[in-house]
């Protein structure tokens, strides 16, 4: 199942439209970011919260705790020399790939591809193909959690 991470500006509370493969809105993702943090969540359409996040970060280092059906895992992103390092505990994920520019997979423990992440142009948006949909909500939380952070980080691309 593919779906498309849209950056949404229109709220202030508002960070994310995921739309499916035919374009139809499918969740949103909304949020704030206080002194000690940020706080997100992953909403259906029926307004229900599927999915929260807990973010702290610091200048090279940011730690999202992630909350999908009774399940959790705490995602750790370090920064430092153009290079990022991607961690998660509570769930046996790994990353492969460049995260800062937006490619990367999301691997079980038994390397199995569970989502594969990629910057779409035409779009103008992030695309997900996720291959275990029982992981959907965890992928897309990693997904929301390293777009908001690569933001600005990565150079930008110059079309001639």
């Amino acid at each position: 199942m593919k779906l498309y991470l849209q950056r949404d500006t229109s709220d202030i509370y508002a960070r994310y439209q995921v739309c499916d493969e035919s374009g139809r809105l499918k969740y949103n993702i909304s949020g704030k970011r206080t002194p000690s943090g940020e706080s997100l969540k992953i909403y259906d359409l029926n307004s229900e919260v599927l999915c929260k996040i807990r973010g702290i970060g610091f200048s090279v280092l940011s730690v999202y705790s992630i909350s999908c059906g009774g399940e959790s895992i705490r995602l750790n992103l370090a920064f430092a020399n153009g290079r990022a390092a991607v961690q998660f505990r509570g769930i046996s994920f790994y990353v492969r790939g460049d995260v800062l520019f937006g490619s990367y997979s999301i691997l079980d423990a038994d390397t199995a591809v569970v989502c594969s992440v990629g910057k779409d142009f035409a779009k103008g948006c992030t695309q997900l193909e996720v291959f275990q949909q029982e992981r959907e909500m965890f992928c897309l939380a990693a997904a929301a959690c390293i777009d908001s952070l690569a933001v600005g980080r990565a150079p930008a691309l110059q079309m001639t």
